[in-house]
């Protein structure tokens, strides 16, 4: 019985593999680009001290210092420059060009990922996949995008992040079981860590699934509005549980965040218009 139902999983599993052979091998082949391409890229303004917030919010963890606390940069969250750090630790890397050219292939690498997310998005939308090859190649080919894949580990990775975690949220609805919304909120929840702006897709679902609380009728209702609960409670718990700076404080803190992440404190000379203005002072600012 298992030994039959083993061999139809992976019959099913080949099935779609060929289905979807060639955005694997878009996949694969931007990726081998990518290594190709790994030192024409140099490190990001951003990247020494994203690289900073992983160390403090992990000295913080392990009681080794307070300093989070008080540094600037608290109420960012950590849910991709902690892997990013312990990469390099696992690796034993100490210069910094091999530490950076790290951090560019993994960064690089979940952009991937989040592409192959996105095109199997579209193929559950649209049931196409030459649509979805479409997709994928937008989404694979875009300049600034492909340039920003490699250094920025703030912007693309929840860019990709979030192509993953609508992928999630379209299953979890298909699927409607508590199970399946506990895993979307948990993935909501890491892509909130990397920007807050990643519970606005938690609003959105929140309030999908409260329609369909309403429109379905009493027996239903009950499975509905746990499978919503589970959604909210893993979002949440797990936002809070990879956010040090939340631990002894969540609320205070989170209002801090979020004023903080609505007015952030970012002031650079800008070429707008054939002269150099404050980012803070500019005419529709």
């Amino acid at each position: 019985m298992l030994t039959n139902r083993f061999a139809r999983g992976v019959a099913r599993c080949r099935t779609r593999l060929t289905r979807h052979a060639a955005a694997g091998l878009a996949c694969l082949l931007c990726g081998v680009v990518g290594v190709a391409v790994l030192d024409d890229y140099d490190v990001f303004v951003d990247s020494p001290e994203q690289r900073e917030i992983a160390e403090i919010n992990l000295d913080y963890v392990w009681g080794r210092s307070d300093a989070l606390l008080r540094y600037k940069f608290r109420a960012y969250g950590v849910a991709f420059e902690v892997p990013l750090l312990w990469a390099e630790r696992l690796l034993g890397l100490q210069d910094s060009r091999s530490i950076y050219r790290l951090r560019h292939l993994l960064t690089h690498l979940l952009f991937l990922a989040g592409g192959l997310g996105g095109y199997a998005l579209a193929c559950r939308l649209y049931r196409s996949r030459l649509l979805a090859l479409g997709a994928l190649s937008l989404f694979l080919l875009s300049p600034r995008m492909y340039a920003h894949s490699f250094f920025n580990s703030k912007d693309l990775p929840f860019l990709s992040l979030f192509m993953l975690a609508l992928l999630l949220t379209h299953w979890a609805f298909r699927r409607g079981s508590v199970k399946a919304f506990l895993l979307c909120g948990a993935g909501i929840g890491a892509l909130s860590n990397v920007r807050l702006m990643g519970l606005l897709l938690l609003g959105a679902a929140l309030v999908l699934r409260t329609l369909d609380c309403l429109q379905a009728d009493r027996s239903a209702r009950r499975r509905i509005a746990w499978s919503g609960g589970a959604l909210a409670g893993a979002s949440v718990v797990t936002l809070y549980a990879l956010m040090p700076y939340l631990w002894s404080d969540p609320l205070r803190r989170f209002a801090e965040a979020f004023a903080f992440a609505g007015d952030h404190p970012y002031s650079i000379r800008q070429l707008f218009r054939g002269r150099y203005v404050w980012s803070t002072e500019l005419p529709f600012a």
